[in-house]
C-alpha cells in the first residue's frame, strides 16, 4: 500500500513538473513550455455562450496556440491577438445566424436564388489559406530571411500581374464584377463587427452567402441589425482600429498600400511579390501599410518590403505588421527611429545609433535558435533594446540582459497604436 501511495504521489510530482512554465532541455537551453489557458488570458475569452477554449495552450514558434471550440467548428488561434479575433467571430457568427433565420431573411433569400447575376463559383470568397505547418513558426523570421528569386521573377513577369488580379485572387471575382456586392459585405461585416477580409472560413462563407442574399434579394441588413443588436458597436478584428478596411473598397486599399511600399525605394519586383503574396490579407496589409507610413524619415524603409513579402504563413504576416508599428510608436513617442534594417526580424536604429527590435510575440524561451539571434555580430550595438507585446522567460531574460540587451515587456498591444 505504502509502495502505491509512493508511486501516486510520484505521478503528481511528475504532472505538476510537466505544467512549469518552461523546461530545461539536456542541452542546456529551454523547451517552449504548455502553460493553463486560465492563467493567460481574462474568463470572458476562455468560456461564452457558444464557445469554449482547451484548457492546455502550448507555445510554439513565441506564440501561444490557443483551441476554441464552438458551436460552429473548431478554431485555431495562434497567439492571445487572434484568441481575441476569434472569439469576437464567433460572436458574429451567432448576430448573423440571428439575422438569417428571420422570415424576412428567408424571403430575400428566395428572391436572390430567383435573380441570380453570377455563378456560384464566382461568388465564393476565398480567405487565404493557411500553411501553418511549416518547421519554426515564427522563430524562421529570427534567421536572415530573403526573398526568394525565383519568387521575384514569378511577381514581376506574372501575365496578370495587376491590382485588380490581386483583388480578385483574394476576395473572389464576384467582389469585382458585381458592383455593390463587394460593398454589401463590408457593411455587413460592420454591422457584426468583424472583418470583411478575415481568415476565417466558416465565417468567410457566412458573409460572403448573406451579402449575396441581401445584395440580390433586397434586403436591408442593418434594419435587421437594429432589432437583434441594439446599440451594437464595431469592433476592430485588426490591430490597428479604424474604419479603412470597411469604407475603402478593396482595389483601393491595395493602390493605397502599393502607393506607400514604392515610395521606400524597395525594388519593384518587391513590391509586387508583397502585394501578390496571398497570405496577407487585405486587413493586415493594410495594416503593414499604416505601419510604414507612420516611419516616414526613416531610411531604410525598402527593407521591410522585401523582408514583409517573404513571409510564409499568416503567423508571420501578422508579425511582420505588428513589429512594424510597435517601431512606428516607439518612433512616435519614445526616441526618433533614423534608420531601418530587417535582417531578421526588423531593426530599427536611433539617431545614437541605439538598437531597436520589436517583436508582437507571446512568450520567448531561451531556445537554441533565439540564443542564435541574440549574439549575432550585425546585431551589436552600443544600446540594444528587446520590445515584446508578451513576456520573457526568467532564463531568457537573465540571457539577454547577459548579453547588453535592455528588455521591455508588455501584455496588449495598444503598444502598436
Amino acid at each position: 500500500m505504502k509502495l502505491k501511495s509512493s508511486i501516486a504521489l510520484a505521478a503528481v510530482i511528475a504532472l505538476c513538473a510537466s505544467a512549469v512554465a518552461t523546461a530545461q532541455t539536456s542541452t542546456g537551453f529551454e523547451a517552449e513550455p504548455v502553460f493553463r489557458a486560465g492563467n493567460l488570458v481574462s474568463a470572458d475569452l476562455l468560456k461564452g455562450p457558444h464557445f469554449a477554449v482547451d484548457d492546455r495552450v502550448p507555445v510554439a514558434g513565441l506564440l501561444e496556440q490557443f483551441t476554441i471550440r464552438s458551436d460552429y467548428d473548431t478554431f485555431e488561434a495562434h497567439g492571445r491577438r487572434m484568441l481575441r479575433v476569434r472569439t469576437g467571430e464567433i460572436d458574429g457568427l451567432v448576430r448573423l445566424n440571428g439575422i438569417s433565420s428571420t422570415a424576412e431573411f428567408t424571403q430575400a433569400a428566395t428572391r436572390a436564388v430567383a435573380r441570380p447575376v453570377a455563378s456560384a463559383a464566382n461568388m465564393v470568397a476565398n480567405p487565404v489559406e493557411t500553411v501553418e505547418s511549416l518547421p519554426g513558426g515564427l522563430t524562421r523570421l529570427f534567421d536572415r530571411v530573403k526573398l526568394g528569386g525565383n519568387e521575384l521573377v514569378a511577381a514581376a513577369t506574372a501575365p496578370d500581374s495587376d491590382n485588380a488580379s490581386a483583388v480578385t485572387q483574394r476576395v473572389g471575382s464576384i467582389t469585382v464584377d458585381a458592383l455593390g456586392f463587394e460593398k454589401e459585405r463590408r457593411d455587413l461585416a460592420k454591422s457584426v463587427g468583424v472583418d470583411p477580409y478575415t481568415t476565417n472560413a466558416v465565417l468567410a462563407r457566412k458573409l460572403t452567402d448573406m451579402a449575396w442574399v441581401a445584395f440580390s434579394g433586397r434586403f436591408t441588413v442593418q434594419a435587421a441589425m437594429s432589432v437583434f443588436v441594439p446599440g451594437s458597436t464595431v469592433i476592430s478584428a485588426v490591430t490597428i482600429t479604424n474604419t479603412t478596411i470597411y469604407d475603402t473598397p478593396p482595389g483601393d486599399l491595395i493602390n493605397r498600400a502599393q502607393s506607400i511600399f514604392v515610395a521606400t525605394g524597395a525594388p519593384d519586383a518587391q513590391v509586387q511579390a508583397l502585394i501578390r503574396n496571398q497570405q496577407y490579407s487585405l486587413s493586415v496589409l493594410t495594416v503593414l501599410a499604416h505601419g510604414v507610413q507612420r516611419l516616414q524619415g526613416a531610411s531604410g524603409l525598402g527593407s521591410i518590403v522585401g523582408f514583409a513579402a517573404a513571409a510564409k504563413t499568416q503567423d508571420e504576416t501578422r508579425m511582420v505588421a505588428g513589429a512594424v508599428n510597435m517601431l512606428a510608436r516607439y518612433h512616435e513617442t519614445v526616441r526618433p527611429i533614423a534608420r531601418v534594417a530587417a535582417p531578421g526580424p526588423i531593426a530599427g536604429y536611433t539617431t545614437a545609433g541605439g538598437l531597436v527590435v520589436t517583436l508582437p510575440v507571446d512568450y520567448v524561451a531561451w531556445t537554441e535558435r533565439v540564443a542564435r539571434w541574440a549574439q549575432r555580430d550585425d546585431l551589436r550595438a552600443p544600446e540594444r533594446i528587446g520590445w515584446i507585446s508578451g513576456q520573457f522567460s526568467s532564463r531568457a531574460r537573465m540571457e539577454f540582459e547577459k548579453r547588453g540587451w535592455r528588455l521591455m515587456e508588455s501584455y496588449t498591444d495598444a503598444a502598436e497604436r
